[in-house]
């Protein structure tokens, strides 16, 4: 091929066609069919010939060509730098050395096991698996000789000569049947969970990397040939256990020997049990729960066999990413201890158990209550456990398979605010049935996404709340223009006060109310959440707390009128029984002015059955919030006495550069800090100048704040042990939900705790009120760890 055509037109030649691509003459004959043979690496040191050429070049002058633009850079690559250059670390990389054919001693392939065991948990964790399971020389060697046949996936070279394994070879046998198999189970594993992950619950590249850089994963060969070559390989070991201990030998080697081949049998049969548990993680709860049970045992036996690992290094190599489908530059191996892969291991079976305890549910409140406690666990769950959770709740667009979302936000609202049986039940003829239609089908998408964020990790949980909370304040408009509609008020009709001679009333509203309610609940996961993040500063700390206590307290006013409803029509329900028993016996009021508690024709009372399971969800939101409120003063207490006392700067003081004024005044970052809440209509945020005025501590002194802190931390520990206390009658039947609220109920008592210790240390400080310097010698730390994430513990002591 000439010059011209491989390299395009020279910038020195004068020639019109050198100047126009599209004019060149090619030439008739040419040897354009010779394969250029690959170019052998024969490198020339020039680090002389660079030095000097580099003393020419001014400081901070670029050596570049006049084409060579910004964006260019982006792209640029370092030669010959390893981190850069994925070819040049191929080439440089010794792997090749490394033989997979070779035999190998028991405990070297126990240890390549347990290796590759952690680099998959290490991908569960977040690593790719260019920086996991493919690092290992087996997986690479395995994958490249496999064409569709389970046969195939050998550890022969590039001849596709397969290793023939002898019985009376012991260390062919470990490496060829044994560590064949567990890598084909390796991989059929990551295959599984891979297809289980690729949902819209779990981020890519930010919970777990799923990308396998156009490497087949065995997806289309079928689990029964993986396991039935795990079995087989299993029989194989125990028949040579068998014959070893037939041979009376008893010196050491013989018991690591056995010993070994214990670790391989059970290393095997778990790897069973992990590829069924994944093949049928759709199946019936108690099928998976059966699969799961048997894990325990086999845990403990493995980790007392992996003392007798004998490292082999080099059966891992990074140099692997470099013949990879990967335009990104190499990165290091992610590695994990085998302690920390078991302990990951048993976070993946622990929070799928509990995953599958989800069908034990009483009501949608219920499974909201289990969502909110498994969101907070810190540990964050696994990205694996959190897209199961969803899958396992949502099937085919229905709860569990078999409910009709519909069907769930009536029950959510019948569960809430237990309206009249007739207002989800009208006919197509009435006047409002397509204005309820088109709310419930809102109401729908809405508490599906509810459900689908609650199960992102914790930082896109927040950001996507952001979001969603527009949609429940839009819902809550279309809410409250239905329910205003006259035909709509014979469901909501004017219920009496408790002094019934006044003409007032009060009306259920139950749609708006439930819509309310969750963005209300939403706020307050916003607010709080920004805690457990880190979010805040220090001296937004007051603020934040100050306007969560503000939410709370609208929240408690709304689910308290929403009690008062109840009541007031658990009252009418039981006149409603005994309305004409008494008007047959009795006519002595006949003339006398009354509010008639007959239930009109389109508001039928609710069944009593109803109005008890709204009643004991209620007492437990009340608790709630009531412990989260005085937790809340406690924590404002605290934090005043903390700036009063110079250890935090307060938010409405003026920034320390004048320079800043114009774009970091105190009422800027106020408006900055809220702007999630700013476009809502209901609740409205408060005036920076009532923030202000009531964030004034001229007035206070620090002995005084801490005893108020105390005071109100004291009283929130004794609602949250009321809280437990509950009669069961008071209480969700749910074993599921009462063991998640017991979990967040223990962690709120834990931050009492921790923080009525660091008042007490605050008390024993005796300090004085001063300014803030940056100079002070008290150091303020968050303790996020056995604590509440709502209510992370501030720890004060000396630089």
């Amino acid at each position: 091929m000439s010059t011209l055509e491989a390299n395009g037109p020279s910038p020195m030649s004068n020639d019109a066609t050198a100047s126009d691509p599209t004019n060149v003459q090619r030439p008739e004959t040419g040897p354009s069919n010779i394969p250029i043979p690959p170019v052998a690496p024969n490198y020339v040191n020039i680090t002389d010939v660079f030095a000097k050429e580099a003393q020419k070049i001014r400081p901070g002058e670029l050596a570049m060509l006049e084409t060579f633009e910004l964006v260019n850079a982006i792209n640029a690559l370092e030669i010959m730098d390893l981190k850069m250059d994925t070819g040049l670390l191929d080439m440089l990389s010794r792997d090749k050395e490394f033989d997979t054919k070779a035999n190998r001693a028991a405990r070297q392939v126990l240890w390549v096991m347990d290796e590759l065991f952690a680099m998959e948990m290490s991908w569960h964790t977040g690593g790719a698996l260019s920086q996991t399971v493919f690092t290992c020389l087996y997986i690479e060697q395995a994958l490249k000789n496999f064409n569709g046949c389970v046969s195939s996936a050998h550890f022969g070279d590039e001849s596709n000569e397969v290793p023939i394994s002898s019985d009376e070879d012991l260390e062919s046998v470990f490496v060829h049947v044994v560590l064949r198999e567990f890598v084909l189970g390796i991989i059929k594993t990551c295959d599984l969970s891979r297809r289980r992950l690729q949902c819209n619950e779990i981020m890519e590249d930010e919970d777990i990397v799923t990308q396998t850089y156009s490497l087949d994963l065995m997806q289309f060969v079928p689990v029964s040939k993986i396991c039935s070559g795990l079995t087989d390989a299993i029989n194989k070991m125990k028949r040579l256990k068998i014959e070893s201990e037939r041979q009376h030998v008893h010196d050491q080697e013989t018991a690591d020997l056995l010993s070994c081949i214990d670790g391989f049998i059970v290393r095997l049969e778990l790897r069973i049990l992990a590829i069924k548990a994944l093949d049928s993680a759709d199946d019936a709860p108690e099928k998976q729960t059966e699969l799961l049970a048997g894990t325990g045992d086999l845990i403990r036996t493995v980790v007392s066999t992996n003392s007798l690992a004998e490292p082999l290094p080099v059966a891992f190599s990074i140099a692997i990413q470099g013949r990879l489908e990967c335009g990104m530059p190499p990165r290091p191996k992610v590695e994990m201890s085998f302690g920390d892969a078991i302990v990951t291991l048993e976070r993946l079976i622990n929070g799928t158990r509990d995953v599958l305890r989800i069908h034990d549910y009483g009501s949608l409140g219920d499974i909201t209550t289990f969502f909110e406690e498994f969101a907070m666990r810190r540990p964050t769950e696994l990205p694996y456990v959190r897209c199961q959770l969803f899958k396992r709740f949502f099937v085919h667009r229905k709860i569990f398979g078999k409910f009709p979302m519909r069907d769930a936000v009536i029950a959510d609202i019948t569960d809430l605010c237990c309206p009249s049986p007739a207002l989800f039940a009208i006919d197509e003829s009435h006047p409002c049935r397509q204005a309820l239609d088109l709310f419930l089908t809102r109401a729908e998408v809405c508490f599906e996404n509810l459900f689908s964020i609650m199960c992102h990790n914790r930082a896109r949980l927040r950001q996507r709340l952001c979001g969603a909370i527009l949609d429940w304040d839009s819902l809550q408009v279309d809410s409250e223009h239905l329910e205003s509609s006259v035909e709509m008020l014979e469901f909501s009709p004017l219920l009496p006060t408790v002094q019934k001679s006044s003409e007032e009333g009060i009306r259920a509203l139950p749609l708006s109310s439930w819509v309310y309610f969750r963005k209300l609940q939403i706020m307050i996961w916003i607010v709080f959440i920004g805690f457990e993040l880190d979010i805040y500063r220090l001296e937004e700390w007051p603020l934040m707390l100050w306007y969560g206590d503000y939410i709370l307290g609208v929240t408690d006013s709304h689910v308290a009128r929403i009690e008062t409803i109840l009541e007031i029509t658990s009252v009418m329900q039981q006149d409603s029984t005994t309305h004409s028993t008494k008007s047959r016996k009795s006519k002595k009021n006949k003339g006398a002015k009354s509010i008639s508690v007959t239930p009109t024709s389109g508001a039928l009372p609710p069944s009593e059955e109803s109005i008890m399971r709204t009643r004991m969800w209620l007492a437990g939101l009340r608790s709630q919030i009531g412990v989260y409120k005085e937790l809340c003063h406690g924590y404002m207490c605290f934090m005043a006495a903390l700036v009063l006392a110079g250890c935090v700067r307060s938010f409405t003081a003026s920034p320390v550069d004048p320079s800043k004024k114009d774009y970091t005044t105190p009422e800027l970052l106020y408006k900055l800090r809220l702007k999630p809440f700013s476009t809502l209509g209901v609740p409205e945020i408060p005036s920076f100048e009532t923030y202000q005025r009531l964030s004034d501590l001229r007035d206070w002194q620090i002995d005084s704040l801490l005893d108020n802190a105390q005071i109100t931390v004291n009283s929130a520990r004794n609602m949250a042990n009321v809280w437990s206390k509950l009669k069961p009658e008071q209480q969700i039947n749910a074993k599921l939900v009462q063991e998640s609220s017991a979990k967040i109920r223990r962690s709120l008592t834990r931050s009492c705790v921790g923080t009525n210790v660091a008042i007490s240390v605050l008390r024993q400080m005796k300090l004085q009120p001063r300014s803030f310097s940056e100079e002070n010698k008290l150091k303020v730390t968050v303790l996020h760890d056995n604590f509440h994430p709502f209510f992370p513990v501030l720890s004060v002591s000396t630089k």
